[in-house]
């Protein structure tokens, strides 16, 4: 097979006006009052107008670019107007045979192909004069091209052309047409580079179409508002990865401008308003745009040489590519590639740098806390990875809230999804708020037989402190003493963590934690969970005539210190709590869904069934639902006209997060998962207790794990603990400290927690105990 000759390296036509007229006359039929030349990089074009005042576009094609490539365009224009009739596309006119173009000799011996098009309004328009809205009006008529050549394909769709940026590697033995040294050797090589290092290897696995590939200011019309109003020129069209087409309009269009990077924004948003994009192909657009400009500057270095009469037509734009070059180069590819991404996300905020951002918080959210004494901006999340503005990333060791992961795809699909079908209140029915509770159910014992969705732990302990009191006719309720149950008046009562100085609500109670290893009962001692169980009865008796309603158990304990006692506490805690009289709530939100390593509910080790079962932070992955199983018959207490409704609990949308996040606990055995991995994070810290007299105690279960520190006298080191998790900041670690004297290092990271995340949190941990 021959391969055939790039266009660019064929000599373009150059026929008389003439001979345009008389192949216009006995190819078309057409005669024309007036035949004025247009600009072309490798073809001849000519403006018609007829007698009858009809203007058309006539073209004289290249013939490097033989039959097949001339159906597959006319095929296209012909796909195109079936697909979306009001793009403004040129139509093809058939020639006096009936055909799509007729062939001609021409003076140097060669045929050419040549063919007419209707002739689009409009106006060339200069980059500098396009306004933010017409920069948007051109991404968004670039998505509609790409839309409706998405089901198109043509045999000639491999089409072969230099300007195809897929093909910037074969372009490195022209880098020597380019005069100046540094931008060879400092930029063009450097693009180069990157390009086989990063891109190459990506593009088989991106969405491929046939796609226009030169949507620049050069094949595109606008009207005098404007708007896109044609687009005149297929001669580039091949099959590539779709988010070529983008690249090519951000690189084409706003270069030369001295806001390019800025104005690539609004391209940018009005091609995702049509056509999203996929993280990949977000990550990789700054690498693809800064290869079109070179790939410009490079060609046209060529060119000149190559064919000097058609110079200025093929120099044209390039001064402008080198001018967008030198803008990405000093703002740095990575951060370039970073704010195309974020443009490719099209959120409604901007980003700002972090100086600015954590002064318009303080002043915006005087009382909403950060951590770290140098707060960490971030802007996304991946797996056990957030990242910060700069791509920095931090493993994540601290927050159950992503439990499957951040961004886990398949969480985020659904609510994507769900959200672009439904999203309303539960009272009209839907599957999935039925299927939620169906679903929680069934991990759960039979009596919890009813479910309520609500939006928040603090929602959902607060309807469980209601329901307590209805069923049970009493107002007090006993908790731990360093516990933490919600933020609403009800569950920051009973949340003593959060209680100022020489608060205690009157109607509330506390009992020691069963700290086996700081508190009055040690591990060491014979039955020494049921001594600590045994406090319940004194913390009844102090209600007095309030009674006693309900006993509130984190299992891990988590506030306390992430104690997680043996079960035998549970059961003996729960036989107490009914033998009074009250009720007992298992607070799963911290050790819920699976983060034990046991069972996908921390409490279901003890064998005990709770009358009611809290869940929450993590049980959307990030979005905001939360729930409350109970038994029904104590819902039968609280009287029919009193709804127990929120407006926004069990919605579709937080319904489908719920099911995603535990469909994705089982398919990947994260539960199994936590036992593996928390099993190894917690013997290599007990290794590290052994190297460093400040770890007093390491406990806990699965992927919750807790580190006490202490001082040369064995007391609680909290100054410690803040040094701790501030140096393991420094270095890219994310945790923080809990307890009652906030000594205790919480170890408590997404499910998907690996070996090789362990032993970078045991390494730096290491590192940072020998120097604090």
């Amino acid at each position: 097979m021959v391969k055939r000759q790039d266009p660019l390296e064929s000599p373009p036509p150059a026929f008389g006006e003439q001979a345009a007229r008389q192949i216009l006359r006995e190819g078309f039929g057409v005669e024309s009052s007036s035949l004025k030349p247009l600009a072309g990089e490798r073809d001849q074009n000519f403006r018609v107008e007829t007698a009858a005042g009809q203007r058309l576009l006539f073209k004289i094609s290249n013939p490097a670019d033989d039959g097949p490539i001339l159906a597959m365009q006319a095929a296209a224009l012909r796909h195109i107007e079936r697909v979306d009739p009001g793009l403004p596309v040129m139509r093809a006119l058939p020639t006096g045979a009936g055909e799509s173009w007729v062939e001609v000799p021409g003076p140097d011996g060669r045929t050419y192909p040549a063919r007419l098009f209707t002739f689009l309004p409009g106006q060339a328009a200069a980059n500098k004069a396009l306004t933010s809205e017409a920069i948007w009006s051109h991404g968004q008529i670039t998505a509609r091209l790409g839309r409706a050549l998405r089901g198109f394909f043509h045999p000639a769709a491999d089409y072969e052309i230099l300007w195809d940026i897929t093909r910037l590697p074969e372009l490195r033995p022209l880098l020597t047409h380019v005069s100046d040294d540094r931008r060879r050797r400092v930029q063009l090589e450097l693009v180069l580079d990157r390009f086989e290092a990063r891109v190459a290897p990506a593009l088989p696995g991106l969405r491929a179409q046939v796609i226009h590939g030169d949507m620049s200011l050069d094949n595109v019309l606008f009207s005098d508002d404007l708007r896109v109003s044609g687009i005149v020129d297929f001669g580039d069209m091949t099959h590539a990865p779709l988010v070529c087409d983008l690249a090519v309009a951000v690189a084409d269009v706003l270069h030369g401008r001295d806001d390019a990077i800025e104005a690539a924004e609004e391209i940018i948003g009005g091609y995702v308003s049509v056509t999203p994009l996929e993280d990949e192909e977000a990550g990789l657009l700054a690498d693809l745009v800064a290869a079109r400009l070179a790939t410009e500057v490079i060609i046209t270095a060529w060119r000149r040489g190559l064919y000097p009469d058609n110079a200025a037509y093929a120099a044209s734009g390039e001064p402008g590519a080198r001018a967008f070059l030198d803008a990405i180069e000093t703002m740095g590819i990575d951060a370039v590639a970073r704010r195309f991404r974020e443009a490719c996300r099209r959120l409604p905020y901007r980003r700002s740098a972090t100086s600015a951002l954590l002064e318009r918080r303080r002043r915006a959210l005087p009382r909403s806390p950060l951590f770290y004494s140098r707060p960490v901006h971030l802007v996304r999340g991946e797996g056990v990875w957030l990242f910060d503005p700069d791509d920095r990333r931090y493993l994540d060791c601290y927050n159950n809230v992503a439990v499957v992961g951040h961004s886990h795809p398949r969480v985020a699909h659904a609510v994507t999804q769900q959200q672009q079908l439904l999203a309303t209140h539960s009272r009209y029915l839907h599957e999935a708020l039925v299927e939620l509770a169906e679903r929680l159910q069934s991990t759960l014992p039979p009596e919890l037989d009813a479910v309520m969705v609500v939006n928040s732990g603090s929602e959902a302990n607060d309807l469980a402190w209601r329901i307590a009191r209805a069923a049970t006719g009493r107002a007090g309720a006993v908790v731990t003493a360093c516990a933490y149950h919600g933020l609403t008046e009800a569950t920051h009562a009973l949340s003593p963590e959060e209680w100022a100085n020489g608060e205690h609500p009157a109607h509330v109670a506390t009992i020691p934690a069963p700290d086996g290893y700081r508190g009055p009962y040690h591990r060491e001692d014979h039955g020494w969970v049921q001594r600590y169980a045994a406090h319940i009865d004194d913390a009844a008796r102090a209600l007095g005539d309030r009674g006693f309603a309900a006993l509130y158990l984190d299992p891990a304990f988590t506030a306390d210190g992430i104690l997680s006692p043996p079960p035998a506490y549970l059961r003996e805690a729960a036989r107490r709590a009914l033998t009074l009289g009250g009720l007992v709530v298992a607070d799963e939100v911290q050790a819920g869904h699976g983060r034990s390593g046991t069972h996908l509910w921390s409490f279901q080790a003890s064998g005990i069934t709770p009358d009611m079962v809290v869940m929450g932070k993590p049980m959307g992955n990030g979005f905001p639902v939360a729930a409350l199983a109970v038994r029904s018959q104590l819902l039968e207490a609280v009287p029919e006209e009193v709804e127990l409704f929120s407006t926004f609990g069990g919605n579709p949308v937080a319904c489908t997060a719920a099911l995603a996040v535990l469909a994705v606990i089982e398919e990947e055995g994260l539960v199994a998962n936590a036992a593996k991995v928390g099993s190894y994070l917690r013997h290599g810290l007990l290794t590290l207790a052994d190297r460093h007299q400040m770890i007093g105690d390491v406990r806990g279960e699965g992927l919750l794990l807790g580190v006490e520190l202490i001082d040369e006298a064995r007391g609680p080191a909290a100054g410690n603990a803040r040094e701790v998790t501030e140096a393991m900041r420094e270095r890219g670690i994310l945790l923080s400290a809990t307890g009652p004297a906030g000594n205790v290092l919480k170890i408590r990271p997404p499910l998907v927690f690996q070996h090789e995340h362990a032993d970078l949190f045991l390494q730096a941990l290491d590192e940072v105990l020998a120097v604090v």
